[in-house]
């Protein structure tokens, strides 16, 4: 489906085309996706790239597979890459942009989002549904966003420990991925390989749910509980990685500003906490 000489009128025709092929009116694709009937009429225009979650969206509801919808992303996503001229199938012009280059990050996040908005799209497979119970000190619940207009966030991974009284430094150990929502994960072989991380690192968070209660202090350090930097939580986040692997990271090792939820929607299947 992808082509280097791609346009915008291409892919806005293919897009309609997708349509009529499966006997899909406006109204019915406004039904099923949600989006409006003069949003997505407006994609016949080819005017402007229509936004990702909406090409992702009604295509996901006529019918298409998930294979089918990724190569549409990617599609998109080399579009949206190009300068407005190219997408239009104009000459694109040799004067080099005043405009500074996005951070690596940035781009990273892009990257990641586009992974995001595919597997939110994507109904999750190999999961049992056991939501974990909180454990009684932890006061948080896994109720989150159920309207389904929650879009995934870029989140901050904070990998430190509160030492003694008022200390925080960055931990020896760096923070992982893991495909259940338990801890010391290296060790129950949940570990989700080479997605160490250390603070500052940004990825992306999808959905909430309930797990472990995990800390990031030393029980039996005297006074390490009150630390103000320290945090306990049974919430956990599921974030997507820009290569496309996801797993789960607990919120003590989440920026305090990132932590709570977020109003994102409970995770549509999870693996049970320790037992």
């Amino acid at each position: 489906m992808r082509r280097p000489d791609d346009t915008l009128a291409e892919f806005c025709a293919d897009f309609v085309a997708q349509l009529k092929s499966r006997g899909v009116s406006l109204r019915q694709a406004a039904e099923r996706s949600g989006w409006s009937k003069t949003s997505i009429g407006n994609i016949a225009k080819s005017e402007n790239l229509p936004k990702l979650d909406l090409v992702v969206d009604v295509l996901t509801s006529i019918g298409l597979s998930a294979n089918e919808v990724e190569e549409w992303a990617k599609r998109h996503a080399l579009l949206a890459a190009l300068p407005s001229a190219a997408r239009s199938g104009g000459p694109v012009s040799e004067t080099p942009s005043t405009t500074p280059a996005p951070k690596r990050s940035a781009v990273l996040i892009a990257t990641a989002l586009l992974a995001a908005v595919l597997a939110s799209a994507i109904t999750a497979a190999g999961f049992t549904y056991l939501r974990p119970v909180a454990s009684g000190n932890s006061g948080q619940t896994a109720g989150g966003s159920t309207t389904g207009e929650t879009r995934p966030v870029a989140i901050e991974i904070y990998n430190k420990v509160a030492l003694g009284s008022n200390d925080l430094r960055e931990d020896t150990t760096r923070v992982y991925l893991s495909s259940r929502t338990v801890g010391s994960c290296s060790r129950k072989a949940c570990k989700i390989e080479n997605t160490e991380m250390n603070s500052g690192v940004l990825v992306v968070a999808t959905c909430r749910t309930l797990g472990d209660e995990l800390v990031n202090f030393n029980l039996d350090a005297p006074g390490s509980a009150s630390n103000p930097h320290s945090a306990r939580s049974a919430l956990w986040y599921r974030v997507v990685l820009p290569d496309g692997r996801s797993g789960f990271v607990s919120e003590v090792y989440v920026a305090p500003r990132d932590r709570g939820g977020l109003g994102l929607p409970d995770c549509p299947g999870v693996i049970a906490a320790s037992p």
